[in-house]
């Protein structure tokens, strides 16, 4: 009987252990990473009309990860970048997502690109629980997600109420329109317009809204609509290539008018697509300026990126990229030997007013995912020899 007994105690004991070292297991190592690497994951369009965006900021991902590794890594461990082309479409970006948290087995999705894509691929992502580390959009969904979600970007609600404050307030804007694409994030950006002027008891300045499909290639009837009243201000939000186009149709009609966009057009890809048409834009921009020399975290990113990519030039969309990169190590940085889903979450979660890399001001709790919440104004200057954009403002919000 004692030695029954005893085998039995022995084989509790036995259990109790392993059970203990199984749960030690979960809450320190999750998928995608080893004693060695750690695999990352992301989707956006490397190819098609919105390749000009996805693969510098590809670039930019991996010129910051190229750096890390080359010294070393995080805590030891080499960052791998699993990169997944969804051509900007919604149902092969969650294709992708799948093959990459099931098949690759990555840890954490990283610098995903596109509203459509990050929209189509919210429900799974949630589901499986899998970090997610900035989204190349400013929709308010992911924000509003939490949990395993981190957005850093601006959203289109902020910057619309943004961009008609400073049009009210600082270009003294009697009159508005609003040229918008007819998805998720112009539709936003409209809403953000019409919250700010109802806020600041305005509303009768907005006099024109004006919807365009995202596929549309011929803007003359929008933009007719648009200058038929006669607006002080014209705030147009949209992709690259459809605000240059509509940027073109309008010095066409010869419509006159002080145009605004969106920082997803900060960038000399609309003044090269759209010449003197985009002379005197007025865009917004949450970046801090990648070509100040006193910039010391923009000069560390230009130097890396030349040398990864020599016969590229760094533009903002590379920026985006380097930022998405550099807030998902400091989460790596701050998770320390607790590389679960769970204690990365946790670590995150931690980060209060970050500055320490390009993007700035960068505060994550268990409740807030709201990314950036203020940004600065340039206006674009077309120059055949040195196209540009001058700061005309500081760091502005809307309190």
């Amino acid at each position: 009987m004692k030695k029954i007994l005893s085998i039995l105690l022995t084989l509790v004991l036995s259990l109790s252990l392993l059970s203990g070292c199984g749960k030690e297991t979960k809450t320190t190592l999750a998928q995608g990473v080893d004693e060695k690497t750690i695999k990352v994951g992301t989707i956006g369009p490397t190819s098609g009309p919105i390749a000009i965006v996805g693969v510098p900021m590809l670039h930019g991902m991996q010129a910051y990860f190229n750096m890390v590794n080359d010294l070393g890594g995080v805590n030891g461990k080499k960052i791998e970048l699993i990169a997944k082309d969804d051509q900007f479409k919604p149902d092969l970006a969650l294709q992708k997502a799948e093959e990459l948290v099931e098949k690759d087995k990555v840890f954490a999705i990283v610098g995903q690109l596109g509203t459509p894509g990050c929209l189509g691929t919210l429900d799974y992502f949630k589901e499986k629980g899998i970090p997610a580390v900035y989204q190349g959009t400013g929709v308010s969904a992911f924000a509003k997600a939490k949990g395993n979600y981190f957005p850093v970007q601006p959203n289109y609600t902020f910057e619309g109420g943004l961009l008609v404050k400073y049009a009210v307030d600082n270009l003294k804007a009697n009159s508005i329109a609003i040229i918008y694409g007819n998805d998720d994030a112009g539709k936003e950006e409209l809403e953000g317009v019409k919250a700010q002027l109802k806020k600041m008891g305005k509303e009768d300045v907005l006099k024109a809204e004006v919807p365009f499909n995202t596929q549309d290639l011929d803007f003359s009837a929008h933009v007719q609509k648009a200058a038929e009243v006669k607006p002080d201000v014209t705030i147009v939000v949209g992709y690259q290539k459809a605000v240059p186009g509509i940027l073109l149709e309008a010095k066409k009609q010869g419509f006159k008018t002080q145009f605004m966009t969106s920082y997803i057009n900060a960038d000399l890809t609309m003044l090269t697509l759209a010449k003197d048409a985009a002379d005197g834009v007025i865009v917004t921009a949450w970046v801090p300026d990648i070509t100040d020399p006193n910039n010391q975290a923009a000069k560390k990113f230009i130097e890396t990126y030349k040398k990864y990519f020599p016969n590229e030039t760094p533009n903002a969309f590379a920026a985006a990229g380097w930022v998405a990169a550099e807030v998902f190590v400091e989460g790596l940085k701050r998770a320390g030997n607790d590389l679960s889903w769970e204690g990365y979450i946790k670590a995150m979660e931690t980060f209060k007013d970050w500055n320490d890399g390009i993007a700035k001001g960068i505060t994550y709790t268990k409740d807030r995912r709201n990314g950036v919440e203020k940004m600065y104004f340039m206006k674009a200057v077309w120059d055949e020899k040195m196209p540009r954009f001058e700061k005309i403002s500081d760091f502005v919000g809307l309190e």
